[in-house]
């Protein structure tokens, strides 16, 4: 009657831990850099950058150098700025601490796998193994999409079965992973482009790169249990 509850070793837990610490301090980031956008754009402040130089180098020194003419203004820019510094280097000294993780006897062949689908690097390839460790526990493809939250919600009336969108249960860090992954899949491997956009056109956007991550999870799965690398076929497209 009890549902198994699947125990991970005090070392499994610290790993996952540390790339869990690492995807925080990236969100974190991500938001100081939307405040301190928001606080140019409040004061009508025009950046002098495209946006694709945007947080280079030179913007973070226009940043610093930046006088709104108002001490208070210039304190709050600063200890945004000063924030979004520290937040950049903690987080380029956990991507490094990740990637050495992954060059361990642990995660290192199977990272290697990973790696070969589009999409997926030696990040979210651990940001994937520390959630999940051993596939082998999932049973099936569907098992693993349950517990990814990839499950379509049923909702039943009489005799009428609705299939609504996903649960939004179940690993978020590894289905976001996942989702991320797809939009990139979508672009190199063109029978999963095909299943993309046949699927668009029935479900909407959206829905389609969800049904592509559920997809990708099941091929994860059969990777990892065969120890074999992704595999694209460039023949057989509908």
């Amino acid at each position: 009657m009890l549902k198994r509850v699947w125990v991970l070793t005090p070392e499994e837990r610290a790993h996952r831990q540390l790339v869990r610490t690492r995807r925080q301090i990236v969100n974190h980031r991500s938001d100081v850099m939307r405040q301190i956008k928001s606080l140019l754009l409040f004061h009508g402040i025009e950046i002098p950058f495209s946006n694709r130089k945007q947080w280079s180098s030179a913007f973070i020194k226009w940043l610093h150098d930046l006088d709104f003419g108002n001490e208070y203004l210039n304190r709050s820019l600063k200890a945004l700025v000063d924030l979004y510094d520290y937040l950049s280097e903690e987080k380029k000294r956990l991507t490094h601490e990740v990637i050495e993780l992954a060059r361990e006897d642990k995660y290192a062949s199977r990272v290697k796998f990973l790696k070969s689908i589009p999409g997926i690097g030696a990040l979210s390839a651990m940001e994937i193994l520390v959630e999940l460790q051993y596939i082998s526990r999932f049973q099936s493809a569907d098992e693993l999409a349950a517990y990814l939250g990839l499950t379509p919600a049923q909702y039943s009336s009489g005799e009428r079965i609705r299939m609504g969108h996903i649960t939004h249960t179940g690993n978020t860090r590894v289905r976001t992973t996942l989702i991320e992954s797809s939009w990139i899949l979508i672009g190199k491997d063109p029978e999963m482009r095909w299943k993309y956009e046949n699927l668009k056109q029935r479900r909407g956007g959206k829905r389609a790169i969800v049904a592509i991550a559920r997809i990708l999870s099941a091929r994860i799965r059969r990777m990892l249990l065969d120890q074999v690398s992704y595999q694209i076929d460039f023949q057989n497209v509908a």
